[in-house]
């Protein structure tokens, strides 16, 4: 074996190694797949899928049809990712060492709405959807950096070598050719649209539409949007004029989200406005509705942007104030944001309220006043649970504060929401 793993024992310390660092499975089977050793419960306990229990198919067929199982140095980790979203690591030893394999976990929480929608999409009834949250409840998180240094770390303990985050991730080898039908290739598509001058947009047209939305212009997005011709945008999908459309729309949305986040707008604002208005237009059933949807998402990009130009301070200013706004639910001490802002915390104060007219504190209130101001009309949410979600002192310092800033205790401005 390779200079690293030494003998049978040496393996079972690799594993357990990366097992108590990681508390992910980790599982070293033999060169036909049978486990020798297995930590970590959640590796055993995956819903069945079309009567397969345990461990994915795939990955086992991996470990068994791996050619490097026979060669004389382990090969790269090998990153594999299931349908259902779990990850996998996947080390093969040499000669007849087996493989060790790290997983599963997920890279973000699946519950909720996202996993019965992921569900659905693989056809799962409904009465198993119960086990399958509790399988995904179970699985380790770990973010895809921390996922990559651990492929890394093993692949180390195994050949005592280093091996970096590019090798790792072009261990699969180059990526596969597009596959292009002969009769609809992307040649033929250009010469029929050469023929025919139906040719794709200006690109510098393109980017003075969404220059517009950078400068919270909608009026001159709304100009350049109309000069636009229906043959100049190009087919997104083969087969579905419908699908087409909602590609372009996606596409479009997200350069607008992008040239908004340049004009000044919260980034967590427009990533959610974009978020939202992809959902919508993906639940859309016709043409003529995709493309209203699509001009009103651009619409609503270029109003944002206008309504958070008029209160446009320095750079670091304007990073304090997304920065309480997307931390709004934590608590926001001044040394905080000083440390986020790179500068003295009296510094910071002095031109944060040079700038805006408002100390720091008073302006995290007002936020925390604002956001209560649209809880308060969600159904569900009672008074003290907005007090306590927003970090403050009791019900009745949230009531001073909030008549402080509305002219209303919270009960009042409920009342007068319905």
């Amino acid at each position: 074996m390779a200079k690293g793993i030494g003998n049978d024992e040496g393996i079972q310390y690799i594993c357990k190694l990366i097992y108590e660092a990681y508390r992910v499975p980790v599982l070293w089977v033999d060169e036909a797949a049978a486990p020798r050793l297995a930590l970590g419960p959640a590796a055993l306990n995956r819903p069945s899928v079309q009567g397969t229990g345990g461990l994915p198919v795939e990955v086992m067929e991996l470990v068994r049809a791996d050619p490097s199982a026979e060669a004389a140095a382990p090969a790269l980790p090998r990153l594999y990712a299931t349908g259902f979203l779990e990850n996998f690591i996947i080390l093969q030893l040499p000669g007849a060492g087996g493989a060790i394999v790290i997983g599963p976990a997920l890279n973000a929480p699946v519950t909720g709405d996202n996993a019965a929608s992921l569900l659905r999409d693989h056809n799962i009834p409904p009465g198993q959807q119960a086990s399958w949250l509790e399988y995904y409840g179970n699985l380790p998180i770990i973010s895809r950096k921390r996922w990559y240094h651990a492929a890394l770390l093993l692949y180390t303990l195994v050949t005592g070598q280093a091996l970096s985050v590019t090798e790792l991730l072009l261990a699969a080898g180059p990526l596969a050719e597009p596959l292009h039908p002969a009769d609809d290739s992307p040649d033929l598509d250009l010469s029929y649209r050469r023929e025919h001058t139906w040719l794709h947009h200006d690109p510098m047209q393109e980017r003075e539409m969404f220059r517009y939305i950078t400068n919270g212009d909608k009026a001159g997005l709304l100009r350049t949007h109309a000069s636009f011709a229906e043959e100049s945008y190009g087919r997104l999908s083969r087969k579905s004029q419908l699908r087409s459309k909602k590609n372009l729309a996606v596409s479009s949305i997200t350069l607008a989200t992008r040239a908004a986040i340049e004009g000044g707008l919260f980034w967590e604002i427009a990533y959610t406005l974009s978020d939202f208005h992809i959902q919508y237009i993906e639940e859309l059933r016709d043409i003529p509705a995709v493309d209203s949807a699509m001009l009103a998402a651009l619409c609503d990009f270029a109003d944002q942007v206008e309504g958070s130009r008029s209160a446009r301070h320095s750079r670091i200013s304007d990073r304090c104030r997304n920065y309480i706004y997307n931390h709004l639910y934590e608590e926001l001490p001044l040394g905080r944001l000083a440390e986020y802002a790179g500068m003295s915390a009296s510094y910071l104060s002095q031109l944060f309220k040079k700038e805006t007219g408002t100390a720091i504190s008073d302006y995290i209130q007002q936020q925390r006043v604002e956001e209560a101001k649209r809880l308060i009309q969600l159904p569900g949410i009672t008074l003290s649970d907005i007090a306590t979600r927003l970090h403050f002192n009791d019900q009745s310092y949230f009531t001073k504060v909030f008549k402080k800033y509305t002219g209303l205790t919270p009960r009042q401005f409920k009342q007068h929401s319905r």
